[in-house]
């Protein structure tokens, strides 16, 4: 696959510590895109950039996507490293927090609206220019977004969480239809985690895009294979012909 993307693709990853989020950026680093890195954990990036060993290739931006400020610093950061805006921007940051509904924190609630959604709106507005100058100039421009499919075995605890992947995924149609004429492909990947019958299984649930703050250990394990195959359907949709788009793909994932 390495040899059917361009290496001189610039990248953004949000949320690129998380499960999902760094086996993306392994996978892009791994066919030679340069690529940011952003996440709030200034000690995670750092041990993802070390593990990389592509200092070359990779910048790492302690950023939260939910401010403003911090993605137009990061914005600045990629210029004057690469010398471009990113043509791919990779959205993948992310918390689960899970509870029966009329039990639910609202603290909890409003932790992921300010990263799941409102931290995707401002990322998407602060880099769309970036992409859209990339397929004016006739180069690839890709937008990402990593949401969530769910099992509906585990929908009972899931209905805020649920209601913003749901937001996202229909933000990604519409912002297909606003930049696809101008020819930046918006991609929208759905990971769901189907469990079986097995005691291990139900110890494992669908995994938050990145960086899960919860009071239940409701994450994908690293050893589990949903965030490779979420990275390789990333590599695969990028590599696609010009004008071919993955507009939208939901990734059914059980135990093996």
């Amino acid at each position: 696959m390495s040899q059917t993307i361009t290496a001189e693709r610039t990248a953004l990853v949000t949320g690129a510590t998380g499960v999902i989020g760094s086996a993306i950026v392994r996978g892009l680093v791994a066919d030679g895109i340069r690529t940011a890195l952003i996440a709030r954990n200034a000690r995670h990036l750092e041990r993802l950039e070390h593990s990389l060993d592509a200092p070359h290739l990779t910048l790492r931006l302690r950023a939260d996507v939910a401010e403003p400020f911090d993605l137009l610093e990061s914005r600045d950061a990629i210029r004057d490293r690469f010398g471009s805006d990113p043509d791919l921007l990779v959205v993948a940051a992310g918390i689960l927090r899970t509870a029966p509904f009329r039990a639910a924190a609202p603290a909890d609630w409003n932790a992921m609206i300010r990263t799941n959604l409102q931290g995707a709106l401002h990322t998407v507005q602060t880099f769309t220019e970036g992409l859209v100058s990339a397929a004016a100039s006739a180069r690839p421009a890709d937008l990402v977004l990593i949401g969530a499919a769910h099992a509906r075995q585990r929908s009972q605890t899931y209905a805020v969480f649920s209601s913003l992947a749901a937001a996202i995924e229909q933000l990604s149609r519409h912002l297909r239809t606003e930049l696809g004429p101008r020819g930046v492909r918006v991609h929208h990947l759905a990971p769901q985690f189907i469990e079986s019958d097995s005691p291990s299984s139900r110890e494992r649930a669908e995994p938050a895009s990145s960086e899960p703050a919860s009071s239940e250990p409701r994450v994908w394990d690293r050893r589990s294979p949903g965030p490779q195959r979420t990275a390789e359907l990333v590599r695969f949709a990028i590599s696609l012909p010009h004008r071919a788009n993955l507009a939208e793909a939901v990734l059914r994932i059980g135990d093996g």
